[in-house]
């Protein structure tokens, strides 16, 4: 008989592949196991805030990946930078940073719903809720650990503890979008979702069928795009059509309104986001948002044009006013008076971000100049224009030009930007520059250039040297960190990095 309580922190072990059998037998003096555990929705409920929670603190602590395929023109920060220009000396298996501990604590967590739910007398909606919702997160986090490590363990179970060895990471994947389909089928659209008290669901960090459909449609165009397959392609695009018509989501009116609004988070415009509790102090200054890496003045109090010499991460103005032609709205409503910028001497030519214009404060500092903690606002996981412009991108790998037209003019149109002409050249090299300018800081362009291969021109001269051995090595994903080694005989490095360690 499994105890309860040491199931909870089956993610450590199986991150460490430790024996604990004998802490395993023991049995909690109320009886509480792992099997007889789960009677109520409040049960499920419990298990699913942990999921929730576990996934979200992912982004606290999250990988260098990401944040290092950003626009930037300088970058101080040392894991970023690192990553950037391929430095094996500081990223290594000791970093933290290269841990999938998170994920796969998170997957743990929705096992043990997926487990157990059958064994809860609940009535068939609640059932389908809560299966559902353990579905979607298992394949979310599964999702996560392919496109960051490539190959990885399959976790067949909550409570087993066992050697694994890494799978290639297009088996997991197809798991995980065969739960994420199943999700879709199980989940009620996000305005319908009642809790386990019955009240209405008002956070977009518990997904609806629409948040199922727009996953699912990001990992079919990463299998297809990866893989060359035109079936899966066209999979993206009917996962992301159900979204675009059937999911009642709308475009912010224009991109004032982007930062302003919908950045905050709860928008019309927003698919599914995490949300970000200030008033709990363990979020005051974290940089779950990648703006407070480049942004500063005119939002932060008592900053100066100057502080921007300070910030991790810096773009020239120079570079804004290419990217964002005259005309775009999307220039002015990011970066404040980017025109100006380019030869004022206090900010050296930089550009000063301003996409996130609210602010948290914690007002128990004596000193008002302490206040500012952070810029306010959830993470938007996904929204109505990142489905479309996804969409654009599958029909333009198909050649379906005229389509991939139309979804990428809808976006322009919002932006007051110019509509694609053949002028421009190649209509998929289009969207991933609209993605870019779109999307900026929201986590996805490091992503959009493996899928597109453009990492090869649009990242970092490092990574233009790679060969093709390299790249099939894994140059392109994070090494595996120390932990899940231990005690697993399994476990192997990513060959690129063990080659430099």
């Amino acid at each position: 008989m499994k105890r309860f309580t040491i199931i909870l922190f089956l993610p450590v072990i199986m991150m460490l592949h430790s024996s604990c059998n004998g802490l395993m037998d023991i049995e909690p003096e109320n009886s509480m196991t792992y099997y007889n555990f789960f009677k109520t929705e409040q049960d499920f409920e419990g298990i699913m805030r942990g999921a929730y929670e576990t996934y979200r603190g992912a982004y606290e602590y999250s990988t260098p990946r990401a944040i290092s395929g950003e626009i930037m023109d300088e970058c101080d920060h040392y894991l970023t930078k690192a990553l950037r220009i391929l430095d094996a000396t500081t990223i290594n298996s000791d970093v933290t940073a290269c841990s999938w501990y998170s994920y796969y604590q998170a997957i743990t967590q929705a096992m043990m719903v997926i487990e157990n739910i059958d064994k809860a007398d609940l009535p068939k909606e609640r059932h389908d809720y809560w299966l559902g919702q353990a579905l979607f997160y298992k394949a979310l986090c599964y999702f996560e650990i392919v496109r960051d490590w490539g190959d990885c363990p399959y976790v067949a179970t909550s409570y087993k503890v066992e050697p694994l060895a890494r799978k290639p990471w297009n088996e997991i994947l197809d798991i995980a979008i065969s739960d994420m389909k199943q999700a879709t089928t199980l989940l009620d659209v996000w305005n319908n979702l009642t809790d386990a008290s019955g009240n209405k669901v008002t956070t977009k960090q518990i997904p609806g069928k629409e948040a199922a459909y727009a996953m699912l449609a990001h990992m079919y165009a990463w299998e297809g795009s990866l893989l060359n397959n035109n079936d899966t392609l066209q999979k993206a695009i009917d996962a992301a059509t159900w979204v675009i018509e059937k999911g009642g989501f709308t475009l912010a009116a224009d991109p004032e309104e982007v930062c302003t609004k919908l950045l905050l988070g709860k928008h019309p415009e927003s698919i599914f986001e995490l949300e970000v509790v200030y008033t709990d102090l363990l979020w005051m200054d974290v940089y779950i948002d990648e703006e407070l890496y480049y942004q500063s003045y005119p939002i932060e109090p008592n900053s100066t044009p100057g502080d921007i010499a300070w910030k991790d991460m810096k773009i020239k103005a120079e570079r804004v006013l290419k990217m964002y032609k005259e005309g775009d709205k999307r220039r002015d409503a990011y970066f404040y008076k980017p025109a100006e910028m380019i030869d004022v001497e206090e900010t050296e030519g930089w550009a000063l971000m301003q996409r996130r214009r609210d602010i948290v404060e914690d007002k128990t500092w004596s000193s008002p100049s302490m206040w500012f903690q952070n810029f306010a606002g959830n993470v938007i996981r996904t929204r109505l224009a990142d489905i479309l412009l996804l969409r654009a991108e599958c029909y333009a790998k198909l050649g379906k030009d005229d389509l991939a037209k139309s979804d990428l003019d809808r976006v322009r149109d919002r932006a007051g930007a110019a509509r694609y002409t053949a002028a421009e050249g190649s209509i998929y090299r289009a969207v991933f520059e609209e993605r870019e300018k779109e999307l900026l800081l929201e986590r996805h362009r490091w992503y959009d250039m493996v899928r597109t291969g453009y990492w090869k021109t649009d990242m970092t001269e490092e990574y233009a040297r790679l060969t093709d051995q390299d790249v099939e090595d894994g140059a392109l994903y994070l090494p595996v960190h120390y932990l899940a080694f231990n005690s697993n005989k399994l476990m192997r490095q990513t060959r690129y990095w063990l080659k430099r360690q």
